[in-house]
C-alpha cells in the first residue's frame, strides 16, 4: 500500500501493513467498507464480526456488501473477515468451503475453518457502531490495540472519546489515538450487507485533541502516528466517501449542528412514535423544539473549546440550528428514527450521547437544561416500558389441565346435575 508505506518512511517507525479494520457492519460501517473495496488501490479490509450467526448472514450474501445507488446494486467481496466466538477472535479462512461450515456449531470448534487471531495488532480500527454500545464492542478488542493504533469513531453523540478513556484506556502513555469522524450521506439499510444510498453527502474527518496531543491544533504536524497519518489519507482519497479532513475546531462545530438536530428529532420522534417528517406538522412539537433549543445553544455558547471562536453566537442562534433540523426533517421525512427503533425493540439508545451530553456540559458550566434532563428520561422510561412488553409472557401450569376429552365430560356432568 502506497499510502501506507509513505506514512512509515515519515517516521523511524516499521512498515503499516495498511490493513483497516471495521467495527460495525450497520448503515456507516458498511458505507465505508465498501467504498475502500471500490479503491483503485484496495487496502486489505477485515471486517470484526462480533458473533457466529451474523457469519453465517455474511456467508449467505455470499460474502459480500452491497449498496444500491439509483435501484442498482454494487456488490463487492474479497473481505477477510475474524470472528467472535467465546472470547477468543478467529479469522476465517478464505477456503473454507466445507459441508460444516453451514452448521451453527461454535466457530472455535469448527475443524480447518479458523486460526487463532486473538492477539495480532490493529493499527487501524474504524468504529460505525452506535455510540451507546461502543464501549462494549471495542473492550472486546482492547488487547488488540496499542499506543501506535488509531481509532477512528464514525458514530452519532457526544462525550464517546472521554468515556472510552474513563473506562478502556485510563492510561494517557498507552492510549490509542483517535480520529472523530461525521457523515451526511443518506444511507438506509434494505438487508443485511445490503444499504441504499438515497442521497449523496460528505464526511467529515479529524484527529482528537488531548492534552497530551496540544500539537495537533496546527494543521501541519509532526506528532500525528503513522497510522493516523495513513487512515486519513485512506479516507480522504476514497471517491465514494467524498470525505475531508478539518483541524478538530471545525469538526468540533459539525458535530454540535449534528448534534442539536439529533437532540430535537431522535428523542421526539421516540416520544411521539412518528417519522421525522411528521414533527414538522405538529405545533406543539415545534414549541418543544424551541425550548429545547435554547437550553442546547447557551450550553454551545458557554463550552470552553470554542473560546475564541468567530461568529459562534450566529452560528449557533437557536433559530440557526431550528432551520437546520428542520432541513433535515424535511430532507428524511420518511425516515424512521434510529431512536425511535431502539425504543421499539426495547434497545438501549443514544440518549446519554445526545440529550444527556447537553445536560452534563451543562451542569460542568452553571447551566440548567432541565428540559433536555426531562426529554432524556423519558425517553429511557419509554424504552423500558417497551423492554417489559416484550418481555412479559403468562406462566401456565399444564398440570392440572384437563384434556378436551375430560373438559366434555366435565360438562356434560355438570348439565346432568
Amino acid at each position: 500500500m502506497q499510502d501506507a508505506e509513505e506514512a512509515s518512511r515519515e517516521t523511524a517507525k516499521a512498515p503499516l501493513s495498511g490493513r483497516v479494520h471495521i467495527l460495525g457492519i450497520g448503515n456507516v460501517g458498511s458505507f465505508i467498507a465498501h467504498a475502500l473495496a471500490s479503491r483503485q488501490s484496495r487496502p486489505p479490509i477485515t471486517l470484526l464480526l462480533h458473533s457466529w450467526a451474523v457469519y453465517q448472514s455474511f456467508r449467505r450474501k455470499k460474502k459480500s456488501i452491497a449498496i444500491q445507488y439509483n435501484g442498482l446494486d454494487d456488490i463487492k467481496t474479497g473481505f477477510d473477515v475474524e470472528v467472535l466466538s467465546n472470547g477468543i477472535w478467529h479469522e476465517v479462512l478464505k477456503d473454507e468451503d466445507k459441508e460444516n461450515v453451514e452448521s451453527e456449531i461454535p466457530l472455535d470448534q469448527v475443524e480447518d475453518i479458523s486460526t487463532d487471531v486473538n492477539y495480532e495488532h490493529i493499527e487501524c480500527l474504524i468504529v460505525a457502531s452506535k455510540a451507546s454500545i461502543t464501549k462494549t464492542a471495542i473492550k472486546a478488542v482492547r488487547h488488540r490495540l496499542t499506543k501506535d493504533s488509531t481509532i477512528v469513531l464514525v458514530q452519532n453523540g457526544m462525550g464517546v472519546v472521554e468515556m472510552l478513556n474513563r473506562s478502556l484506556f485510563p492510561d494517557p502513555e498507552n492510549r490509542p489515538n483517535y480520529v472523530q469522524g461525521i457523515v451526511s450521506h443518506g444511507l438506509s439499510r434494505l438487508d443485511k450487507f445490503q444499504i441504499s444510498h438515497r442521497g449523496v453527502g460528505t464526511m467529515i474527518f479529524a484527529p482528537v485533541v488531548t492534552e497530551e496531543t496540544p500539537a495537533l491544533l496546527a494543521e501541519e504536524d509532526t506528532h500525528w502516528a503513522p497510522t493516523t497519518k495513513y487512515i486519513l489519507r485512506l479516507l480522504t482519497l476514497t471517491p465514494s466517501l467524498v470525505a475531508t479532513a478539518e483541524t478538530p475546531a471545525a469538526l468540533l462545530q459539525y458535530q454540535l449542528e449534528k448534534l442539536a438536530a439529533n437532540c430535537l428529532i431522535n428523542p421526539l420522534t421516540a416520544l411521539n412514535d412518528c417519522t421525522n417528517g411528521e414533527l414538522l406538522y405538529i405545533f406543539d412539537i415545534t414549541r418543544i423544539m424551541r425550548l429545547l433549543l435554547f437550553e442546547i445553544s447557551s450550553v454551545i455558547y458557554a463550552l470552553p473549546e470554542l473560546r475564541g471562536v468567530p461568529g459562534i453566537e450566529e452560528r449557533f442562534s437557536p433559530e440557526r440550528l431550528r432551520r437546520i433540523t428542520m432541513n433535515i426533517a424535511s430532507a428524511t421525512s420518511k425516515n424512521t428514527s434510529s431512536m425511535l427503533q431502539d425504543v421499539r425493540s426495547g434497545s438501549e439508545t443514544e440518549i446519554d450521547h445526545m440529550n444527556g451530553w447537553i445536560v452534563r456540559r451543562g451542569e460542568e458550566l452553571g447551566i440548567q437544561c432541565t428540559l433536555n434532563y426531562l426529554v432524556g428520561l423519558m425517553v429511557k422510561s419509554k424504552m423500558i416500558v417497551h423492554q417489559r412488553r416484550g418481555n412479559a409472557s403468562i406462566p401456565l401450569d399444564i398440570d392440572g389441565v384437563p384434556s378436551v376429552s375430560e373438559f366434555a365430560d366435565q360438562i356434560t356432568s355438570t348439565k346432568g346435575k
